[in-house]
């Protein structure tokens, strides 16, 4: 038993489930509607802006490899040359006679002599170098003197990478203003001292990106020759076709803009029509609450949710007292406002998780879920006394006093949502038979002497009568001799005290 369950405050007692609101006013869901679009359109421009840069850039750095390979190339070509040079200038130096002479016969001064008037060449002998300089970062090229088949010594040419080289192999390489051509050993730029850092193809020199490419230095085991291209010209060379992307996706944005504007009002319209509609088929447009049709989805709904998880469930009908005497004595304006007053009172004592509903005409319906029966009175009773304290004030200065009779049912052992409802209105003609402006539960089979049969409401009795009259009607004429002598037999014997005009009329 949940007897508390429906007298709960909804400000203490957390509900279960929320019912299914009507939403967002329209103008502002018109707005987010319209934000909703902007940003839907927004994000395909963005895109393809990101796309098309990231293409732009991607094409310049291709574009730029390509310019430094070929700068590479012609560097090494020149390269060949300066080595082939030094080559064949030790050559030339190995078939002097002064050379062959100082060799032959070991004449270290001659050697020393010779070599100063000679650049990049030195003599070794017996494997150690005796005359002229060898720098550690050269290129190195020998030629060997022999005698008799044994050789006597050598004289090495040699290439030193520095800076000087670097600038000579730039000189004969095509490149851009910006462009760099450093030789690289073990990280170091030989000549400047600067160690490079290279992270993903992007060499950073004195906090600077350069896009790079590199070669192995012939005859050098550790010295490599680097192509460089800063990032900053890649990027100056990018940005005219940027801007004119992004000029580009202004003018699209805006004029997305200026459509989702234009339509704002019909959309804003379209969407107040559609929520007008909803609410028409939800609603009862009088009051403001639930209609017939939202109360018989919510009772399946929630019929189903009882018999899911085995929880309890209640259903209030009440109806109006004499409301008709209210249409017809004040017009059926102060009718209107009346069932107005009625859901502004009762709607403001329910839970989050009742359904207030209007059933139809002077009619409604309270849907209390997880509630018994003794919890489903109490409610009852409470919005009765409510609603037995309001005064309707009208136009002309009249007040009136509202009253309703109401019945409750649970749900219990029932095996439909049909037969809640008419438990429930099994009550509400029970109170509205025994004096109206109370609440009455189900009654019990034995009585109502109608078992399990619900009863019919009001015009059950009309029904009735006219069944009779319509049998009277039905019956043979040859029986109305007999009644007639029945009728007159009561005429010959009148009641004592009783007033014997009156035994003329037929007893029902």
């Amino acid at each position: 038993m949940k007897p508390a369950a429906s007298t709960a405050n909804p400000a203490e007692r957390p509900p279960a489930h929320r019912r299914r609101g009507s939403g967002a006013p329209p103008r502002r869901a018109g707005v987010y509607l319209l934000a909703g679009v902007l940003i839907v359109g927004a994000i395909p421009v963005v895109a393809t802006v990101r796309i098309l840069e990231a293409n732009a850039v991607r094409n310049e750095r291709t574009q730029a490899d390509s310019a430094l390979r070929a700068q590479l190339q012609s560097a090494l070509r020149e390269l060949a040359r300066v080595v082939d040079d030094a080559s064949a200038h030790a050559g030339d130096l190995a078939r002097s006679t002064a050379v062959q002479r100082a060799f032959f016969t070991r004449n270290r001064a001659a050697m020393r002599r010779l070599a100063a008037r000679e650049s990049g060449i030195a003599f070794r002998l017996d494997g150690r170098v005796v005359a002229g300089g060898a720098p550690a970062s050269a290129i190195r090229r020998s030629v060997s003197l022999t005698l008799n088949g044994r050789r006597i010594g050598e004289i090495l040419a040699t290439v030193p990478l520095d800076r000087k080289l670097a600038a000579r192999l730039r000189r004969y390489a095509p490149h851009t203003r910006g462009d760099r051509l450093v030789i690289v050993r073990r990280g170091v730029v030989i000549g400047s001292g600067q160690r490079l850092v290279n992270e993903r193809g992007i060499v950073t020199l004195v906090d600077e990106p350069f896009r790079a490419l590199a070669a192995q230095m012939p005859d050098s085991r550790s010295g490599r020759l680097l192509a460089l291209r800063p990032e900053s010209a890649i990027n100056a060379s990018v940005a005219p076709y940027r801007r004119r992307i992004r000029y580009a996706a202004i003018g699209s944005f805006a004029l997305l803009v200026l459509v989702a504007l234009v339509f704002a009002g019909p959309i804003v319209r379209m969407l107040a029509d559609l929520r007008r509609a909803a609410s028409q088929a939800t609603t009862d447009s009088l009051t403001g609450i639930a209609n017939r049709r939202t109360f018989d989805e919510e009772l399946a709904l929630e019929w189903r949710r009882a018999e899911r998880i085995g929880d309890s469930l209640a259903l209030i009908l009440l109806d109006l007292d004499h409301f008709k005497r209210v249409n017809d004595m004040h017009g059926h304006q102060a009718g209107d406002l009346v069932l107005r007053r009625v859901a502004e009172v009762l709607g403001s004592g329910m839970r989050q998780i009742d359904l207030f509903a209007r059933y139809g005409g002077e009619e409604f319906a309270v849907l209390v879920p997880e509630t018994e029966l003794d919890g489903a009175l109490l409610l009852a009773e409470r919005l009765r006394s409510q609603l037995a304290a309001e005064r309707v004030e009208l136009s002309g200065g009249h007040a009136l006093e509202i009253t309703a009779s109401f019945g409750a049912a649970a749900k219990g052992s029932l095996a439909r949502p049909e037969e809640l409802v008419a438990a429930a209105d099994q009550a509400l003609y029970e109170a509205k038979r025994t004096g109206k402006n109370r609440v009455a539960p189900k009654l019990p089979a034995t009585e109502t002497g109608d078992g399990d049969k619900p009863a019919e409401r009001r015009r059950a009795p009309a029904r009735k009568k006219t069944a009779v009259k319509k049998a009277a009607a039905q019956q043979p004429k040859a029986k109305a001799p007999a009644k007639k002598r029945s009728t007159a037999k009561k005429k010959a014997t009148p009641k004592p005290g009783g007033n014997p005009g009156a035994a003329s009329a037929p007893s029902a």
